[in-house]
C-alpha cells in the first residue's frame, strides 16, 4: 500500500536548502572578492598629479615599501599595519594627507595629495628655501621640479616655521589676491616684507620698487597699482621712476 507523498513540504525544504546554499556562496564570494587575506597589489592614486610634479608613483611605492624592504605585496593583511603605512608616507612633507585601505581583490590603496605651492619663500636665516601653500604651511623644494611662483624674502621670515598664526593671515590673502589675477602674477615677481610686515614689491617689467606697506586695504592697493601701470607708466615710460608707493589711501606716489 503506497503512502501519499507531500511535494509540496519537499519543495519547501529542497527551496530552503537552496536558499542557504546560495547565501553561503554569496558571504564566500563577498569574503574572497572584497577583501583577500593577502595583498595582491598597490593601487596608487596622486591627486593634483597634473598640476604639481614633486612625485609621481613609484617614489610613492618606495615610501610605502621602505624602498623595496618591506614588501607587502604577499603579505597577510593582519599583518599589515595601513595607519602605520600612512605615517610612513607622510615623512615626505611634501605629500599633504594619505589614506592608506584595502579594496577589492586584495588591492591595497595608497591615495595622496600633494602640496600646492603658492609662493617660495627665500630663507633669510640660512635655512633651505621652502615653499608655502595656500593653508601656510612650508614644505621643501623637491629635486625633480620647481615652480614658477612668486617669490618671499625679507626679515619677516626669519626663524618661521608657517604662515598659520592670526598675524599671518592678511599676507596669505595678499599672495592668493596676486595669484588669482593674472595680471599681477604676470607683473610681480618678488615680494620683500621687512620685521614690522611692510610690503615692497619687486616688478617683472621696469626699475622700480612698489612700496606697498602692510597687507591691508588690498584690493584697493592694487586697483591703484593697476591704474599706475595701465595709465601713468604708458605716457611717462617704463623707466620713469625708480619708486612707487600706494602705501597712503587714495594716493599714488611715484618718484
Amino acid at each position: 500500500m503506497f503512502r501519499n507523498t507531500n511535494f509540496g513540504k519537499i519543495g519547501k525544504v529542497l527551496l530552503g536548502v537552496v536558499a542557504i546554499c546560495a547565501i553561503m556562496l554569496l558571504i564566500a564570494f563577498s569574503t574572497d572578492s572584497f577583501s583577500s587575506n593577502r595583498c595582491k597589489k598597490i593601487e596608487i592614486n596622486i591627486k593634483n598629479a597634473d598640476e604639481q610634479f614633486f612625485l609621481n608613483k613609484h617614489d610613492v611605492e618606495n615610501l610605502v615599501t621602505r624602498n623595496g624592504s618591506d614588501q607587502l605585496v604577499g603579505k597577510l593583511y593582519e599583518k599589515i599595519d595601513l595607519r602605520e603605512i600612512e605615517q610612513r608616507v607622510l615623512r615626505n612633507r611634501q605629500i599633504k594627507s594619505c589614506q592608506v585601505f584595502r579594496g577589492v581583490e586584495g588591492t591595497l590603496n595608497v591615495d595622496i595629495e600633494q602640496h600646492i605651492p603658492i609662493a617660495r619663500i627665500l630663507m633669510p636665516d640660512g635655512r633651505e628655501d621652502v615653499y608655502v601653500d595656500a593653508d601656510g604651511s612650508f614644505f621643501p623644494l623637491s629635486d625633480r621640479y620647481s615652480a614658477r611662483i612668486l617669490l618671499l624674502s625679507g626679515e619677516y621670515f626669519r626663524n618661521l616655521s608657517s604662515l598659520k598664526t592670526k598675524r599671518q593671515e592678511k599676507n596669505l590673502q595678499f599672495i592668493n589676491f596676486i595669484n588669482e589675477d593674472s595680471f599681477l602674477k604676470a607683473q610681480f615677481t618678488q615680494l620683500d616684507i621687512d620685521t614690522n610686515g611692510d610690503i615692497n614689491i619687486v616688478p617683472l617689467v621696469g626699475n622700480h620698487i612698489i612700496e606697498f606697506g602692510e597687507p591691508t586695504n588690498i584690493e584697493n592697493r592694487l586697483n591703484r597699482l593697476k591704474i599706475f601701470y595701465n595709465q601713468i607708466l604708458p605716457v611717462k615710460g617704463w623707466d620713469s621712476f625708480s619708486s612707487v608707493s600706494v602705501k597712503y589711501d587714495g594716493q599714488i606716489v611715484c618718484k
